[in-house]
């Protein structure tokens, strides 16, 4: 894959599990100091994007990650794993796992059953929310882009960035828990 990357970007891609672990340990300190924490460690393994692309089902674009679930035997589901495409700089990749790491966490919550937008929202949310804290041109790049005219990811983005700004973020993410809506009244 490193023929397609500019030299910049090649040098700083993930390729190995040892770098995937670098990176999964600082977004997952960045996510706890805002309140986002996993009460169970989620295996993150590295794949061809090609594999990923072709397991993503309909999905449009470029997959650059996705969580595993599975049923429990009391009828609840759990995370257990999250797929990133190898190859990803850094920044993309820490973004691509904040929001994998936001489906885990609706996932641990029992947040189950919302809309498309608003679960593919709350994740981009905290994919942008890891972005803010980072520097340069890219992480800026990646976060404006989080506001793009999808109609499930943008859209979802910016309704939950809206309740979030006019709410507080734990408002929201309170209701999602209690009531599986976006607003509570």
């Amino acid at each position: 894959m490193t023929g397609h990357r500019c030299p910049t970007c090649a040098a700083d891609a993930v390729e190995s599990e040892r770098d995937a672990r670098r990176w999964a340990e600082a977004v997952c300190v960045d996510l706890a100091r805002i309140g986002i924490r996993l009460g169970h460690r989620v295996k993150v393994d590295l794949v061809c994007p090609d594999s990923l692309q072709r397991t993503a089902g309909g999905a449009h674009g470029f997959v650059g990650g996705s969580t595993r679930r599975r049923y429990t035997p009391f009828g609840g589901t759990e995370a257990t794993g999250i797929t990133i495409a190898r190859g990803l700089t850094g920044i993309h990749f820490g973004s691509t796992l904040a929001h994998e790491i936001g489906h885990c966490w609706l996932t641990e919550q029992g947040i189950d059953g919302l809309a498309a937008p608003i679960e593919e929202g709350v994740c981009q949310v905290f994919a942008g929310a890891w972005l803010k804290k980072q520097d340069g041109r890219l992480a800026g790049a990646l976060r404006d882009a989080l506001d793009s005219p999808d109609e499930v990811y943008g859209v979802g983005y910016r309704l939950v960035r809206t309740a979030i700004r006019e709410r507080g973020i734990n408002a929201v993410l309170t209701c999602l828990r209690e009531r599986r809506r976006l607003m509570c009244l």
